[in-house]
Formats: structure tokens, C-alpha cells, sequence
């Protein structure tokens, strides 16, 4: 029961932290009349600014695929508390729970394509490989790697050490990830 109480508060502090910084301030300066009114960019700055805005969009798909597939390990590790501590909730738990594992490894496949996507949008969109783009190829590789471990380990499922190889490459990616996203 703690594991899901601290689940959902660092949900609410990330969505509440997100919402204070997702807004967008403008600066009424002079300084920097160019950036924001892009008058001699013509519609070539409208273009780049949709292919940004469409590979943001892919991005947050990725985060949202990555974190539905990697809930399938805290639902395994609390199975057992639901199952004896909510028996009204059992079912749909379990429904749940099953119906993740099914789908872990095409969730998986669909967070690694839209993430390299993600990345090839974005890259076209800025025209050159910035320090955010380069932590995202990062997450990105972390991810293939993982993907590779979960591929053995579909083959494997016995085997351990590449169990653990997998979470642990996937934990390394939602770190990159998310100092990807927080830099960006």
C-alpha cells in the first residue's frame, strides 16, 4: 500500500510541475524581436515550428508508452499485496496485470519506433544535433539495449541475469529520459 501511495504523490508532483512549467511566458523586450515574430522566416518558420510541434507530440507518445510497459514490474512486485489486502480490487487487478503482460512486448516495440521518430522529427525540425538531442539518442540507445535484453529474455525466460540486465538498461533509460525531457 506505501509503493502505491508513493506512486501516486510523485504522479501528482510531476503533473503538478509540469503544469507550472509546460506554460509558456512571452517576453514583451525588444531585445529579441526576431525570435518570437519570425516576420522574414516566412511560412518556412511556420513549417519547421508544425515538424516541431508534431515530434513533441511523438515524444510525449514515447513517454507515455514507456511508462504503460514499464508498469508491468510494479504491478508483478505488488500482486501479492493487492491480492491480500484489497480483495474487492483482486480482479480487476489481475485483469489488468494479464492484459499488460500480453501486451508488454508490442507496447515495448511501439515506445523503441516511436522513439526514434521522435528523434529523426525533431532533428529535421532544428536542422542540427543539440545537447538535448544527444541525452535523447542516449535514451534511445539505452532503450535498444534494453529492447535487445527483453528480446533474449522473451527467448529465455528463465534466465536471471538477463532479467536483470533488462530493468536495469530500462531504469537507465527513464533516467535519460527524463532529464531528456527536463532539459528540452
Amino acid at each position: 500500500m506505501n509503493y502505491l501511495k508513493v506512486f501516486f504523490i510523485s504522479f501528482l508532483i510531476f503533473a503538478l510541475f509540469y503544469g507550472n512549467i509546460g506554460l509558456k511566458s512571452v517576453s514583451a523586450d525588444d531585445d529579441e524581436n526576431d525570435f518570437y515574430e519570425h516576420h522574414e522566416e516566412g511560412l518556412e518558420g511556420n513549417e519547421n515550428e508544425l515538424y516541431e510541434e508534431i515530434g513533441e507530440l511523438i515524444g510525449w507518445g514515447t513517454a507515455a508508452s514507456l511508462c504503460v510497459a514499464g508498469a508491468l514490474f510494479p504491478m508483478r512486485r505488488l500482486t501479492k499485496i493487492i491480492a491480500n489486502n484489497f480483495k474487492g480490487h483482486k480482479k480487476p487487478y489481475l485483469f489488468f496485470a494479464r492484459l499488460l503482460g500480453k501486451y508488454h512486448i508490442l507496447i515495448g516495440i511501439t515506445a523503441l519506433i516511436l522513439s526514434i521518430v521522435h528523434g529523426i522529427v525533431m532533428y529535421l525540425s532544428e536542422g542540427e544535433l543539440e545537447s538535448e538531442g544527444i541525452i535523447g539518442l542516449g535514451a534511445v540507445l539505452f532503450l535498444f539495449m534494453a529492447s535487445a535484453a527483453g528480446l533474449i529474455l522473451h527467448k529465455n525466460k528463465k534466465t536471471k541475469s538477463i532479467r536483470a540486465t533488462h530493468i536495469t538498461l530500462i531504469a537507465i533509460t527513464l533516467f535519460t529520459a527524463v532529464f531528456h525531457i527536463f532539459v528540452s
